[in-house]
């Protein structure tokens, strides 16, 4: 029997909610929609203006306390790339050209942008057109002790955001226990946060239990492998 390096066997749906506790903003460019002086808006879908959560971000902020939980050190700017634990397993590696013991890992999971559910896209508009909350806040000189005013946009607490992640499973791979790691990874980043200004309290977030779905893709994997046996075989028909 022919073995394989890797071999798909199915492509899961996880999907949660996450809410806004305290007010969130992941800074956009500076040719983004600007509200009056607002310094750096938030990241805005560019057809909507609606505010949304890049899946870069909800993948960066879980793997960074995945990893700070396993233990981190100063190679990689403490990023994981040994190809053999869990992390590298989920979220993948990129081979750097200077370890050659080291190759590429393909990620397991696919972070989708966050967008607002249709609770928060109606009760947004109703509290302000422009679906922020706007923050005034200082930075003090050092030197002279003067309060340097500015003026920020975040999402507003109470926000819900709908999170989906897909999550490919490969021969052999153990998928409750991805699952189950997953899941307690968001309830551990409900202690930390999302996006910027962490430490002065903002992007704190809360997950719902992870749902999923694994049904949706086996039907098409299991026609791709017919389809694949079928050529297989006709293969060893005109080879005789």
């Amino acid at each position: 029997m022919e073995e394989y390096k890797l071999k798909l066997t199915n492509i899961i749906t996880l999907t949660t909610t996450m809410r806004v506790l305290t007010g969130l903003r992941i800074g956009g460019s500076n040719e983004e929609l600007n509200i009056g002086d607002i310094d750096n808006p938030i990241l805005r879908d560019p057809l909507t203006k609606e505010p949304y959560i890049p899946g870069s971000s909800i993948k960066g902020s879980l793997r960074s306390i995945l990893e700070i939980v396993r233990g981190v050190n100063d190679i990689n700017n403490g990023v994981c790339n040994c190809g053999k634990c869990d992390i590298c397993k989920l979220f993948g590696t990129a081979y750097n050209g200077r370890i050659s013991s080291i190759k590429g890992t393909p990620a397991r999971l696919i972070f989708r942008d966050a967008k607002l559910n249709n609770k928060s896209r109606v009760l947004l508009r109703k509290f302000n057109p422009s679906m922020v909350e706007i923050k005034k806040e200082n930075t003090i000189n050092r030197i002279t002790g003067g309060a340097i005013p500015r003026t920020l946009d975040r999402i507003p607490a109470g926000t819900e955001f709908s999170i989906e992640m897909q999550l490919k499973i490969f021969e052999g791979d153990n998928k409750d226990k991805y699952i189950d790691y997953i899941n307690s990874g968001f309830k551990l980043l409900e202690y930390n946060y999302i996006g910027g200004s962490g430490s002065r309290g903002y992007g704190k977030v809360k997950f719902d239990e992870l749902k999923y779905d694994e049904d949706k893709c086996l039907d098409i994997i299991k026609r791709l492998n017919e389809i694949e046996e079928k050529s297989k075989e006709e293969n060893s028909k005109n080879d005789l």
